[in-house]
């Protein structure tokens, strides 16, 4: 038993020897892998944390920018809306500038359209106060007082024209007229060519053209000179003064 013992303990001994050894390998193996697996789960949470530090720094600047460009949007924004309503103001300023120039544009012309009315009316009343004293001569004289008014006319106008200065007036035989209400008488019609060859040193042939509208009288042209002795241009003198005596 004994010698069994002796045999068998050596052996025993060198197998746990060995199975120590070998324990001792793995362990160490086994260790040496754990310390490699815990230094590479370090590395990785340290790399995990430097990454999380760089988002989050990502992160804040991009928070900071978003806030700086939300600012600046808003002071634009701010800007913005102050000169649009600075623009609109101004606007509505120059829209009701406009509209009161337009206004007083047309009123003004208003005005010049009452104003010319008023004078086309006063023209017309004019016309018509003549031709109403047109008619009123022809209804209440008779032909023969027609006719001695109209010889009155006339002698009235060879006085003044006696009394012309005729130094300073040229008198153009080819532009000469003598409008009358009616015919000239042959006396009348000498004196009125001696007269003119005393004063102008040229002969003149009477030429009368009759116009009844005169109502009575007679109307020289004489180159740039035309003296209107007629009645109805005294009418149309009377009217003139009238309408300056009376408010219309």
């Amino acid at each position: 038993m004994q010698d069994v013992l002796r045999v068998i303990l050596p052996i025993v001994v060198a197998n746990a020897v060995v199975l120590a050894v070998i324990l001792f390998i793995v362990k160490k193996i086994l260790l040496s892998d754990t310390m490699r697996a815990v230094e590479r789960i370090r590395q990785v949470e340290a790399e995990v944390r430097r990454k999380e530090e760089d988002v989050r720094r990502e992160v804040e600047e991009h928070e900071k920018e978003f806030s700086k460009k939300k600012a600046e949007a808003e002071e634009d924004l701010q800007k913005r809306r102050l000169e649009s309503e600075a623009e609109v103001a101004a606007m509505r300023e120059r829209t009701l500038s406009d509209a009161r120039k337009e206004s007083d544009k047309i009123i003004e012309q208003a005005k010049k359209n009452e104003e010319r009315q008023r004078q086309q009316v006063l023209q017309e009343m004019e016309e018509k106060a003549v031709d109403y004293g047109s008619q009123i001569f022809k209804l209440v004289f008779s032909e023969e007082m027609n006719a001695a008014i109209n010889t009155h006319f006339i002698d009235e106008l060879l006085g003044a024209l006696e009394e012309i200065d005729a130094s300073s007036i040229t008198v153009d035989c080819n532009d000469t007229a003598f409008i009358s209400s009616h015919p000239i008488n042959p006396k009348q019609k000498k004196r009125i060519e001696t007269l003119l060859a005393e004063k102008f040193k040229t002969q003149i042939k009477v030429q009368e053209t009759v116009k009844e509208d005169l109502l009575g009288g007679l109307i020289l042209k004489l180159g740039s000179l035309e003296i209107d002795g007629s009645l109805l241009n005294r009418f149309n003198e009377a009217v003139s003064e009238v309408k300056k005596s009376v408010q219309i």
